[in-house]
């Protein structure tokens, strides 16, 4: 909708949204609504970067998917081997995230490996871990690059194995590897639970009552706090604690 409000009032909400309300979704672990509001905040506050960065992954779209799709065969084929069941797919890498890596000088545009990855849904944990020792054994795993967020998760309960391996092209390919209860998790966030509540002990699950309890220290914010702006202050201060001590 910024589309329809005056130029100057899109910068103004799209950085409000990027500072807010992107933090927001991270927090409560709704990845899939954090990408698009970090595409659609960049969009009207770098609009000739973002330009630069959309034309650049389409010219090599159907290369790249090509390529991705004939990785996902070869893991397929290996799974199977092994009489493991899972779901692979090709998940693009969003289009914020590969302008900070080049606004950071971290790369040129075409060195940014992860522009499309592979993840891995499975359906035990056991079988994550399977999966990965079976990718490690067919291309080499680059080091420094592995993550076991399963073993120890992220603070907005995020859950998966991360790797990066070489492919016999030579490239690196970041690999996701998680259960479908941890997709559903990295996906929606805490909602992804409220779906189960009945199945959920707040007691037990530390995890999901700190993230309600940080939403209910929002909402009597915005009872206690008459000033719309002393809120947003308030709630910018909350967000960075976060970020630093989490």
């Amino acid at each position: 909708t910024l589309q329809y409000i005056p130029p100057h009032k899109r910068v103004k909400v799209a950085r409000e949204t990027l500072e807010i309300y992107v933090p927001i979704a991270n927090r409560l672990g709704i990845s899939r609504v954090k990408w698009e509001l970090e595409d659609l905040s960049l969009r009207y506050l770098e609009p000739m970067k973002y330009k630069e960065v959309v034309n650049r992954i389409a010219k090599n779209r159907l290369e790249r998917e090509s390529y991705v799709e004939s990785i996902k065969e070869i893991i397929k084929k290996e799974i199977q081997k092994v009489k493991i069941e899972a779901e692979i797919q090709g998940r693009p890498k969003n289009i914020y995230s590969i302008y900070k890596k080049m606004e950071k000088g971290e790369k040129d545009f075409f060195q940014i490996y992860d522009l499309i990855a592979i993840r891995i849904i499975c359906n035990s944990v056991r079988d994550c871990y399977a999966v990965l020792g079976l990718l490690h054994s067919i291309w080499k795993p680059m080091p420094g690059r592995f993550k076991d967020y399963i073993a120890m998760p992220k603070s907005n309960m995020y859950q998966s194995l991360h790797t990066t391996v070489v492919t016999p092209k030579g490239e690196p390919l970041e690999i996701q590897i998680r259960t479908w209860e941890m997709h559903k998790t990295a996906e929606y966030g805490i909602a992804a639970h409220w779906k189960y509540k009945e199945k959920v002990d707040l007691k037990k699950d530390k995890k999901l009552e700190e993230r309600l309890s940080w939403l209910r220290q929002i909402l009597e914010w915005q009872k206690d706090l008459k000033d719309p702006k002393e809120f947003m202050e308030n709630l910018k201060i909350g967000l960075f604690h976060d970020e630093v001590f989490t």
